[in-house]
């Protein structure tokens, strides 16, 4: 079933036509008629790439599948003055209707009106905004992250960098991992982290042509998820040579110092960062083909104040404190542990306190229980530099301009370090990312009634957190670790995408075919599970470590833990042990210290068909349909395990027991399988995945023309 469904997918009954726009009207008479068998042009200003086409019986026009652009428009009918807008602006995935009204008279007569008033979209119900080059330039943002736009949307919910949370970033009530990114057409989605409002490829705002968020009201071309729809086209090269040199820079010195470095005097944290690049663009061939590069970078060198639990003066000489009944405090030295605590009479551990001396000497007292431990607070060194590289060629085919190819690359070169678990140690994390990006579109018209529009890319996202330990360790449960404890971790996830889309134009019906494939591969290696470690964990004793706290009989119960944690950590006696024990598809355990490797397949199909139907000048009417197929994501390597029942046939078996008073031994004991020996799928295969699409878009003046209201002449040629 799933070659059949590529199979049809590659001989061209598949659509994704997300990077494109489309440009409607009618032409009519100064009474209102509509005009048969007028020529419509359309010409794109910046490339001089031309298409034409006639009106059909009712006056109607249509040119789909265009890149977004500024374009003029020219309409001559016999007996009519031609009629030109120039300047017209065509923004990504917002269809836009131009009605035209010629004037009776000499052919050889042209009225030029600068249309340059905004274009409103009166053929769907989509909700969102388009930005062209100059806003995205123009408007203030963070970082220059050009998919931040999108809470300033209405209907999102942001509440700032606060990681992937499932609250931050939710549009119109769905999750905030539901976004759906394409670039050029092509699936760019962050499948590592699904973090709102980021792209698995970053693209500076010089390089963005177009830009749109639909929040709501979508159609059939749109799919795969249930939040914003976030659609990007990459600038590409004019018959124009441009360029442009930038540098951004943001530092410290207009910012306070928190409330936490002033109450502790610790200077202000340090925030500089340089964002520098440039572009150049051009015709390689004038009319034929075009070429764009963009390079950019990012340097970050900042501080974060960091703040660690440490142990105070006194316990490091082995001394415990403690609070009273009646509020005191009290103090037990190294020899009364020893005495009254240590039923083997050894009492402190001089490699314990040696470790604990280790530490920095506490500064701010707003953590730890205040007598034992405290907090120590310092500004930590953070790194970031990022390098974007991206590339594009656009070809025009043929003489007549009916078939379009663009290449884009794009490649990066990231590197970023967290911070030191204390001043003077190696980052807890230098992070890696090389993540590079590929996509070829090639639009064709194949008739004046038939436009074709493929895509393939590759975004392939590649991290490497090298961490900062490969040996086992011991901790404190109740004092921050004196090394950082990071394990190193891999990922490499490329995801193929194969998208096409027809669009046939008949009478006032514009009918759209299509679907798109992605192939989703998904390998990582993570050491988090390699090594063993101990804890000092008063927890793990007999009895939660009561043994510890109960000679003390004026011990205050609000400080039982915090006693029973220092004493066992004057004592460094590890109760706590944990072992990690990995093993191959055949029960064959693993050297420690080798990384668990893992690959998941994910393989996802979706078609639609839509149609979209001009009822009147002022009404449209959109229906379509659309089926999405997602087989099972599944482990290839083959370790895939499950149970060898459903779990719930166990927890039904167990509730029949104990109804009947009968012991829970009689149940069976639950065991694991592979998948390739008779294991259960992860979850269920679900093939109903149906999703109907109905809109009507009524306009009561769409037969007004708001360029009308511009300055206009008569140019007689």
């Amino acid at each position: 079933m799933i070659k059949q469904f590529f199979s049809v997918l590659l001989i061209g009954a598949a659509a994704f036509a997300q990077a494109v726009t489309s440009l409607t009207g009618t032409v009519s008479d100064p009474l209102g008629a509509a005009i048969g068998a007028a020529t419509v042009e359309i010409s794109n200003l910046d490339t001089n790439a031309k298409r034409s086409g006639t009106t059909n019986a009712d006056g109607v026009y249509s040119f789909p599948q265009l890149a977004p652009g500024r374009y003029s428009l020219t309409v001559r009918a016999n007996g009519f003055s031609a009629r030109t807008f120039n300047d017209l602006q065509l923004k990504i995935a917002t269809p836009v209707t131009q009605n035209v009204q010629l004037e009776i008279g000499a052919v050889t007569e042209v009225v030029s009106v600068e249309a340059r008033t905004p274009q409103v979209n009166t053929q769907d119900a989509s909700i969102g905004n388009s930005f062209g080059q100059k806003a995205i330039l123009e408007l203030p943002m963070e970082g220059r992250n050009i998919i931040g736009l999108l809470s300033l949307q209405p209907g999102v919910t942001y509440y700032g960098e606060n990681g992937n949370s499932y609250r931050s970033g939710n549009v119109n009530g769905g999750k905030a991992d539901q976004a759906n990114i394409t670039l050029d057409g092509v699936d760019v989605n962050d499948q590592q982290d699904r973090i709102s409002f980021t792209a698995a490829l970053r693209l500076s705002l010089d390089a963005v042509q177009e830009f749109r968020i639909v929040t709501t009201g979508v159609g059939a071309e749109f799919g795969r998820s249930s939040g914003a729809q976030i659609t990007l086209a990459s600038r590409s090269g004019t018959n124009q040579l441009h360029g442009s040199l930038y540098h951004f820079l943001r530092n410290k010195a207009t910012n306070a110092n928190s409330f936490f470095n002033n109450q502790n005097k610790i200077p202000l944290a340090k925030l500089n960062r340089n964002i520098y690049g440039g572009t150049v663009g051009g015709p390689a061939v004038k009319n034929k083909l075009f070429y764009f590069g963009n390079f950019e970078g990012r340097q970050d060198r900042r501080e974060d104040s960091i703040l660690r639990v440490v142990p105070t003066e006194s316990l490091r000489r082995g001394e415990v404190r403690y609070l009273r009944t009646d509020r005191s405090v009290a103090a037990l030295s190294p020899q009364e542990v020893r005495t009254r605590i240590d039923p083997l009479g050894i009492g402190a551990s001089q490699a314990a306190l040696a470790h604990l001396s280790s530490y920095p000497l506490p500064n701010d007292g707003g953590t730890g229980d205040g007598l034992n431990t405290s907090g120590f607070r310092f500004n930590a060194p953070i790194g970031l530099h990022y390098k974007t590289y991206m590339s594009r060629l656009d070809y025009v085919i043929d003489r007549n301009s009916n078939h379009q190819l663009f290449v884009r690359g794009q490649l990066q070169d990231d590197k970023s370090t967290t911070a030191p678990q204390f001043p003077g140690l190696a980052p807890n994390d230098t992070i890696l990312s090389g993540s590079r990006g590929l996509a070829i579109g090639l639009n064709s018209v194949l008739s004046a009634t038939k436009v074709n529009n493929f895509r393939y890319g590759m975004t392939r996202v590649s991290t490497e957190n090298s961490g900062v330990s490969l040996l086992p360790f011991v901790s404190f449960r109740s004092i921050a670790d004196r090394f950082g404890t990071t394990r190193p971790f891999i990922r490499l996830t490329p995801v193929h995408t194969f998208s096409d889309d027809l669009t046939w134009m008949r009478s006032k019906h514009e009918w759209k075919f299509g679907g798109i494939v992605r192939l989703v591969r998904n390998s990582r290696i993570n050491y988090a599970k390699s090594f063993n470690d101990a804890s000092i964990n008063s927890s793990w004793m007999l009895n939660t470590g009561a043994d510890i706290s109960n000679p003390i009989t004026d011990l205050n119960t609000t400080f039982r833990t915090a006693f029973r944690d220092a004493t066992m950590a004057t004592l460094g006696s590890i109760t706590q042990v944990n072992a990690y024990y990995n093993y191959d598809k055949t029960g064959k355990p693993l050297p420690p210290g080798t990384g668990v490797a893992r690959r998941f397949d994910n393989n996802e199909f979706e078609l639609y068909a839509q149609d979209t139907w001009k009822v009147t000048k002022s009404l449209t009417a959109t229906i379509g349909l659309r089926y999405m197929l997602m087989p099972l994501i599944h482990e290839a390597n083959g370790v895939q395990t499950s149970t060898s029942f459903p779990l719930s046939q166990f927890f039904a078996q167990r509730a029949a027991l104990a109804d009947a008073g009968l012991p829970q031994s009689q149940v069976p004991p639950v065991q694991y399988v592979l998948k390739e020996q008779g294991g259960r799928d992860l979850y269920a295969f679900h093939k109903k995945n149906f999703a109907p699409r109905a809109a009507l878009a009524y306009s009561p003046r769409a037969e007004s023309n708001s360029a009308d209201s511009c300055s206009a002449r008569r140019d007689a040629r």
